[in-house]
């Protein structure tokens, strides 16, 4: 699994990287920080809302049309805030992400991920692609990916600093 998580950041570092005629050799174009917020829906059998959705946050920087960030949050909502709550509902993913402009003010989106459930040996991967639009200094997007086995659509929400 890690030769693969290599192969798919190398892949997106060519991507992205093959599309800029410097990669901050001197000075970069355009580097920022960001944080987002995000709630993966799937529909999946049994259809319980709770157990099989997931909210995220992620903050990272933006280097040009790459970023990498770190993304923390819970794999389940089923039982969030409940006494019986228990550390390892929780993840954390590291994760890659390059961006292309399409036109205006919206960009194409493919993501890479890799992370692991808090207090425990159980990891996964995600991969996937979406879009964005942005608006000042938010962005609004959705990603369809696969994230630890599974198929989510996620609509978040992005504010660049």
């Amino acid at each position: 699994m890690k030769k693969m998580l290599t192969i798919m950041l190398c892949a997106i570092a060519s991507i992205t990287f093959g599309q800029n005629d410097s990669v901050c050799s001197g000075s970069c174009k355009n580097v920022y920080g960001y944080v987002s917020a995000g709630l993966s829906l799937t529909n999946t059998t049994p259809s319980n809302f709770k157990m099989l959705n997931y909210a995220s946050i992620e903050g990272g920087i933006m280097v040009d049309n790459l970023g990498l960030g770190l993304v923390f949050g819970r794999g389940s909502l089923l039982g969030l805030g409940s006494s019986t709550d228990n550390i390892k509902n929780y993840f954390y993913e590291v994760k890659g992400s390059g961006y292309y402009p399409i036109g205006g003010s919206l960009t194409g989106v493919i993501v890479l991920g890799y992370g692991g459930y808090i207090n425990t040996k159980r990891n996964f991967i995600e991969y996937g692609v979406g879009m964005s639009y942005s608006v000042n200094k938010f962005s609004y997007g959705v990603t369809y990916s696969n994230w630890d086995g599974g198929n989510y659509l996620t609509p978040n929400i992005c504010l660049n600093f």
